[in-house]
């Protein structure tokens, strides 16, 4: 089909989506995508709300990108993620081929403040693994193309995926997490599990790795997700509750086991990570 919009060159494709109710509510969901070969002529500018967020793959050329008047280039390679509901713009800066989504819902919201701000604020990425976003884009595109009888959950899935891809393989800060970096966390994570009942802090672990605290430290979170003060908390409580549910061991002597200084830290700790004490997670069924 041929794209009335200016700039948009034949071959390119596009199609549109009307989310149901139950879609609105609790899933993501596409409002359009597409695949478009584009010259110097595209441009889009818009101040009011679209609606939406926009996520983009550029295969070919480069696009300028706006977003509350800050501007980014987005080469080949790299993605994009806009969020449409401020004012914003893109223009291709001569022929470009580009892959795009549009897309709101569920906490899509929340998926694009945390990614953005993790970066420092760019809108533009270069994910260690473009060829798998790439190839799920391209899936997405060519569901539509051929008509399959694609759900609206299946839909859900497939952006629920390209978010998490996002946010586990950005690059921020100019560097992927290497396969010697990997076998460090890997260390740590033995580490820590042949310690768990005794005193653990972050600089003994850091020590047992051969790298400052601070580095360990960044690295752990780029892998993990989570603080290495964060990591021990919660598999000291996963060992408390397994503990809780297969031994009759005292809810102190449980504190003292999985590396708690207290009980009344323990219990405090658990209390508030869980919604209910020990006592009342050892008396719940399974």
């Amino acid at each position: 089909m041929l794209c009335q919009q200016k700039g948009v060159l034949p071959g390119s494709d596009f199609y549109f989506f009307t989310p149901s109710a139950v879609a609105r509510e609790r899933l993501f969901y596409f409002t359009s995508l597409g695949h478009f070969f584009c010259d110097l002529g595209y441009r889009i500018e818009r101040e009011e709300d679209y609606g939406n967020y926009l996520l983009l793959l550029v295969k070919k050329g480069r696009l300028m990108i706006s977003v509350e008047g800050k501007k980014s280039l987005v080469k080949a390679g790299d993605m994009a993620f806009l969020n449409c509901h401020l004012p914003h713009g893109y223009y291709a800066a001569g022929y470009t081929e580009f892959l795009w989504i549009h897309f709101d819902g569920s906490n899509a919201g929340q998926f694009y403040r945390d990614i953005i701000s993790n970066f420092g604020g760019r809108n533009v990425f270069c994910p260690d693994r473009v060829r798998q976003m790439e190839d799920k884009l391209r899936e997405i595109i060519s569901n539509c193309r051929y008509e399959k009888a694609i759900t609206e959950y299946d839909d859900s899935l497939n952006i629920y995926q390209l978010l998490i891809e996002l946010s586990k393989n950005v690059v921020g800060s100019g560097q992927p997490v290497d396969a010697a970096g990997e076998k460090v966390i890997d260390e740590a994570l033995q580490y820590i599990r042949e310690n768990l009942s005794k005193e653990l802090s972050v600089g003994m672990i850091a020590d047992h790795v051969g790298m400052s605290e601070s580095h360990f430290s960044r690295r752990f979170r780029k892998v993990m997700n989570s603080s290495p003060k964060e990591y021990i908390i919660r598999k000291r409580l996963n060992e408390a509750k397994r503990l809780l549910k297969t031994t009759p061991l005292t809810i102190k002597e449980i504190a003292f086991c999985v590396g708690f200084n207290s009980e009344s830290h323990f219990i405090n700790t658990f209390t508030a990570q869980n919604g209910l004490s020990p006592k009342k997670f050892r008396e719940f069924p399974l």
